[in-house]
């Protein structure tokens, strides 16, 4: 348990219970709840996230030390404060993995430390999302249950053909802690996994549960050679947009299926529609997509090899949410009691 401090901890989020289960781990912290309005986790997720702040809690941030919040409730207060106006604060904590958003929103790196999540439950959902997208596509459950709703019997009793996981080669574009549990979690499925790193990690450095890793773009085509699935789990960042663009997908020689996690603008929308039709992808499952939703009349919504998740793979209900992110925050206030690196400091060299 950490020690009782002098530091104030202001708190604004969707989740509720929140501040209550902050102190609950940091008695003797004073904890400020800053939102004013009853919202909820489950629902319009996003859109109250971004819902306009009141005045009242733009007030009680400008007094903030240390804020925890999401990274787009913080793009606002920066649209409506300026980063100099936030005198006192020291430490921003953002409730997600990616904070591309907010880094652009910043555009340089701020007087404040900023983290982002690292809690482990993160991994773990995204990497349960990714097995259930794959066995749903290579068991054909989508179209076995549009024949359900339109009481299309022909072919009901007929057996179809599909390949276990253990018959699958799946790379993982990115061998961070999302990554690395994805890969994790297909391993134990009994898949090759290969796996695409952002920069050399040497010989001591092998990633557990990926038989074997290529780096930058450089091994970009070696890595799509293999690849039955490929998953890209990469943060937004200068090196990793349109890193799937081009041509580069005409090289994947098994015509395997984009499951995307991470970020959309790894490929742009014109571009993978290509792919698809050049037949280079064989399908994309996504869960974020260069526009978020894709534009109403985006080829996407109809197309035959297409499933859309609305960015929801690292989405829990509320009290798991809780639970996992207030265990994540108060492991790194103890360590910023103590003077010791935070985990999920975000690098303004890498971008993420």
């Amino acid at each position: 348990m950490t020690p009782p401090s002098t530091h104030t901890v202001h708190v604004l989020t969707i989740l509720r219970g929140f501040d209550e289960a902050i102190s609950s781990r940091l008695p003797g912290t004073k904890v400020v709840n800053v939102r004013t309005t009853d919202l909820g986790f489950d629902g319009e997720i996003f859109k109250k996230m971004s819902r306009r702040l009141t005045d009242e809690e733009l007030d009680l941030v400008a007094d903030a030390e240390i804020l925890l919040t999401h990274s787009s409730t913080f793009v606002q207060i920066l649209k409506r404060k300026s980063p100099d106006s936030l005198t006192r604060l020291r430490w921003v904590h953002c409730m997600a993995v990616g904070v591309d958003d907010l880094m652009e929103a910043l555009g340089s790196e701020p007087p404040f430390v900023v983290t982002r999540s690292t809690e482990d439950a993160a991994p773990t959902l995204m990497a349960e999302h990714v097995v259930g997208q794959i066995l749903c596509h290579e068991r054909g459950w989508r179209p076995i249950y549009l024949k359900q709703l339109s009481k299309d019997c022909r072919g009901w009793g007929h057996f179809q053909e599909y390949r276990g996981l253990a018959q699958l080669t799946v790379g993982v574009m990115g061998v961070g802690n999302m990554g690395r549990a994805t890969a994790g979690v297909l391993k134990g499925f009994g898949c090759r996994v290969l796996g695409l790193a952002r920069v050399p990690r040497g010989a001591a450095a092998a990633v557990p549960g990926v038989d074997r890793l290529w780096y930058g773009r450089e091994g970009l085509p070696a890595f799509l050679q293999e690849c039955d699935y490929v998953v890209n789990t990469l943060p937004s960042t200068p090196a990793t947009r349109g890193l799937l663009g081009g041509d580069v997908l005409s090289g994947a020689a098994r015509r395997p299926v984009l499951v995307n996690v991470g970020r959309g603008d790894v490929i742009s929308e014109a571009d993978l529609l290509r792919a698809l039709g050049q037949g280079w992808l064989s399908a994309a499952l996504l869960d974020c997509t260069e526009r978020e939703p894709p534009a109403e009349d985006s080829p996407l919504w109809t197309h035959p090899r297409v499933a859309m998740t609305p960015h929801t793979s690292t989405v829990a209900n509320n009290d798991f949410k809780r639970e996992s992110v207030a265990k994540d925050f108060c492991a790194n206030f103890g360590k910023f009691l103590a003077g010791q690196p935070l985990a999920g400091q975000v690098d303004w060299q890498a971008g993420y």
